[in-house]
Order: structure tokens, then C-alpha cells, then sequence
């Protein structure tokens, strides 16, 4: 709300005559200040509110993972589901539970791979491929390739998968290392997290750790 003040000029006149002209053409300009005044403070903020990510979808495609038995199906980091192979039958469940993108390290001749591409391009999901087949393929090289895929992946729930998860762990733990920076023993963690086992040795060789105690 504003008060109305007239503010006439100092020693103006106040005859009738002049107070005419005032009326006339003067406070009509002074109202209409005051009614744009009005208007720009009682508006109400047109500014778009963002939304909220959606927390809940990885807590909930990580039960429909363990619900529809998909192989040691766990999320060693926020939004990320790592585990072994899984059937089309439960990629249409986690799709359906909130993933938008699956990353497998399994080369196309191992036996159950090979058919993700072919639904990924059919249905409209994301997918990539890094063929990683054992120690051999823990290079400098592969673990930058990987690292571009998961930059492009981003923060979308995924999952991301070998056979078992133990070539899943080997690579999250020399990525966290080599590329990310972070030391030889929270490298191996996540690693470990993540279902690193068999290629432990070879992992801890290359982070310049001492093998493992048999």
C-alpha cells in the first residue's frame, strides 16, 4: 500500500486555476507511478521452482535387482548398480524400476552376451561396451576408455556389469586411482565394494600394493 502526498512546487500558487491544471495533467502521470509501483510488488515470482531429483530410484532399482535375482546386484557408489550378467528379463525390471543406462564389460563371444546392443537400439535405452577379458585387459588405455563412459553416464541411475562384478570391481578400483586420484587402499575398497575377487592380486600390483595374504 502507498499514501497518496501531493507535492506541489514550493511558492506555486494555489488558485483555482492553477490547481485545474494540476488536476488536469499533472496527477494523472503521478498515478500511474504509483500504480506501477503497485503492480511490480504485489506480482507474484513468475521464476520456474527446479525440481527435486527423484533420490529414491536407485533404492528402489536396487531391491528390484536383489528381488529378481540379478548376481551379486549391490551399489558401492550413489546411483550405481554394479553386478554380474543379467537376462533381458531383468533389464526390462530395472528399466522399469528407474535405470536408463547399462554398461557391460563383457566381450560379445562370452556366452549370454552380445544381444544388448540389438535391445538397446529397439527399445531406446543407453548402452555401452568395453570388452574387458581378464587381467590382460587392465590397461592405462582401457581404464581412460572406461573413464569416458562412466563421465558419460554421469549421475542416470546405471547398471554396470560383467559376469561376476570382479572385472566390474578391478576397473572401478584403477579408475578411482589412476584417474580420479584417490590412494591405493580406497582405490581397493570400492573395488572390494563393488565385487572385485579373483583379479584382486593383479589389481593390487598395479595400485603398488603388497599381494594379498593367502
Amino acid at each position: 500500500m502507498f499514501d497518496v502526498v501531493l507535492i506541489l512546487p514550493l511558492h506555486a500558487p494555489t488558485t483555482p486555476d492553477y490547481m485545474k491544471i494540476w488536476t488536469r495533467h499533472l496527477a494523472p502521470a503521478a498515478t500511474v507511478v504509483i500504480l506501477s509501483a503497485c503492480v511490480a510488488e504485489e506480482a507474484p515470482s513468475t521464476d520456474p521452482v527446479p525440481e527435486a531429483a527423484d533420490s529414491s530410484v536407485p533404492t528402489a532399482a536396487l531391491s528390484t535387482a536383489t528381488d529378481r535375482g540379478l548376481r551379486n546386484a549391490r551399489m558401492p557408489l550413489e546411483g550405481l548398480i554394479t553386478a554380474g550378467q543379467p537376462s533381458q528379463e531383468q533389464v526390462a525390471a530395472l528399466r522399469s524400476a528407474g535405470v536408463t543406462h547399462f554398461v557391460s564389460l563383457r566381450p560379445t563371444t562370452e556366452d549370454g552376451a552380445g544381444w544388448e546392443e540389438a535391445l538397446a537400439s529397439s527399445e531406446g535405452f543407453d548402452f555401452n561396451r568395453l570388452p574387458i577379458s581378464g587381467a590382460g585387459s587392465l590397461t592405462r588405455e582401457n581404464v581412460q576408455a572406461f573413464a569416458e563412459i562412466m563421465e558419460e553416464v554421469g549421475d542416470e541411475p546405471a547398471v554396470l556389469y560383467c559376469a561376476s562384478s570382479n572385472r566390474v570391481g578391478a576397473m572401478l578400483a584403477l579408475k578411482a586411482h589412476w584417474i580420479d586420484g584417490a590412494s591405493p587402499e580406497t582405490a581397493l575398497e570400492l573395488g572390494r565394494s563393488a565385487g572385485l575377487s579373483s583379479l584382486e592380486d593383479p589389481v593390487r600390483e598395479l595400485l603398488g600394493l603388497e599381494p594379498s595374504r593367502p
